[in-house]
């Protein structure tokens, strides 16, 4: 993939002319992209939201689920609920099952590199589910290894303004687009975000030393926001 010639520097002298560059290949060479900015869309954390029966029925211990059977609830398996009516459901004294914190994390990032000059408008996010849920009481640990451990994914926006180099994003099927020069921000076609999105998070799990850089900056976010509204 990315079978493209490229300089080997990319970081381009004043008076260099006509050199063309991949995106993605720009995201991965160990180049010094700073964070511009960190900002959160959504932050839930909320205690005993519906959750699906069979969800509360799961979290049950082995010998209320052997004296409830889940065949005599089967009807409800797929049923919203909070904690106390599947307690009630279950004909189980109060609080036998407890109720679970639910977070969600949304959150946009700019990420610049000031040598070429390139910045990304990126978004990120804890999880693709409805929202991520947590039992027990270490809620602010549980909060900051959920920022940690973000996704990017969804839209792409790039800025590139350099009229002396050219920009080629190249997708996940090797299809090309030419980024053009312009003063606003560009939304990459769809293919071609998910390219970005799939290399970021795939670096970011195989060595995550080398997006450190973004990753303090979202936890620390995250964590002004939840002491701000919630701790």
């Amino acid at each position: 993939m990315y079978n493209h010639v490229i300089i080997t520097n990319p970081i381009i002298q004043p008076n260099t002319m006509t050199d063309t560059f991949i995106l993605q290949e720009l995201i991965t060479d160990n180049l010094p992209f700073t964070v511009h900015n960190v900002k959160i869309d959504t932050f839930i954390c909320q205690r005993d939201l519906p959750l699906l029966f069979l969800t509360h029925y799961d979290s049950l211990p082995k010998n209320i689920k052997t004296d409830k059977p889940l065949g005599d609830f089967f009807a409800h398996a797929t049923q919203k609920m909070t904690t106390h009516e599947a307690n009630a459901l279950l004909g189980l004294p109060p609080n036998t099952l407890k109720p679970a914190t639910h977070v969600k994390i949304t959150g946009t990032s700019v990420i610049v590199l000031h040598d070429f000059p390139l910045a990304l408008h990126l978004q990120f996010t804890n999880t693709a589910k409805e929202t991520q849920i947590h039992y027990g009481d270490d809620l602010p640990q549980f909060i900051q290894g959920e920022a940690k451990n973000f996704l990017l994914s969804g839209n792409v926006n790039v800025l590139h303004k350099s009229t002396t180099k050219t920009l080629i994003s190249v997708d996940l099927s090797d299809d090309e687009y030419l980024i053009t020069p312009q003063e606003s921000y560009s939304r990459l076609p769809n293919s071609h975000a998910l390219a970005v999105t799939q290399i970021l998070n795939t670096l970011k799990y195989k060595s995550p030393q080398a997006l450190d850089y973004l990753t303090i900056a979202v936890v620390a976010k995250v964590m002004e926001h939840f002491d701000n509204h919630v701790g």
